[in-house]
């Protein structure tokens, strides 16, 4: 009985953890001159509590107890995002959904859809969904699936993090690219 009462009253530290912060300057994805709305990620259910997400197998997945974002998962995904289409398009107006546009059109809204944001048993990071890409009058002008998978460069929830991290910037850099070449489509038609 005194081996219990000793466990139960040893405390386990928590760790919090934030994506990091764009470490490296976003390539210039090309002259987009426009307004972005970003609308918040629509998360799957299970990425929506603080417990940072390891996919065990094929099937099973293991949300960690002492591991656990900072702030909901979906702000720093939109807000790192947000970042990211601001140095990768600088004469573009980006934007959260809901704030006043003072760029010129194009205006496109973005809709992230996020399935996949974990690690995984063999050392990788995923992150994996869809995106959307609208106009103005609500006219889909990209709908593609993405899936990005990052090695971890040491073991660890930190190492997580920010594989992770680098998964989402390299989403960034590929949707920047699409909404250049969606601009140009949209400004011919």
């Amino acid at each position: 009985m005194s081996m219990l009462v000793g466990c139960a009253g040893q405390s386990i530290d928590q760790s919090r953890y934030t994506l990091p912060s764009q470490t490296q300057s976003a390539d210039v994805a090309g002259d987009f001159r426009g307004s972005v709305s970003l609308a918040p990620p629509r998360m799957a259910s299970y990425l929506k509590d603080d417990g940072i997400i390891m996919q065990l197998d094929d099937i099973r997945i293991h949300q960690a107890r002492h591991h656990l974002w900072a702030e909901p998962l979906d702000r720093q995904l939109q807000e790192r995002m947000r970042q990211h289409l601001g140095q990768a398009l600088p004469n573009a107006d980006v934007l959260r959904r809901g704030q006043s546009a003072e760029a010129p059109t194009p205006a496109l809204h973005v809709q992230l859809d996020v399935d996949r944001f974990q690690g995984r048993d063999d050392g990788m990071a995923v992150v994996g969904g869809q995106w959307r890409i609208r106009d103005d009058n609500d006219r889909t002008l990209s709908h593609e699936s993405f899936e990005i998978e990052r090695p971890l460069e040491d073991d660890g929830y930190p190492a997580l993090v920010r594989a992770l991290g680098a998964a989402w910037s390299t989403l960034g850099d590929r949707l920047a690219d699409t909404l250049v070449e969606v601009a140009v489509t949209a400004e011919t038609n």
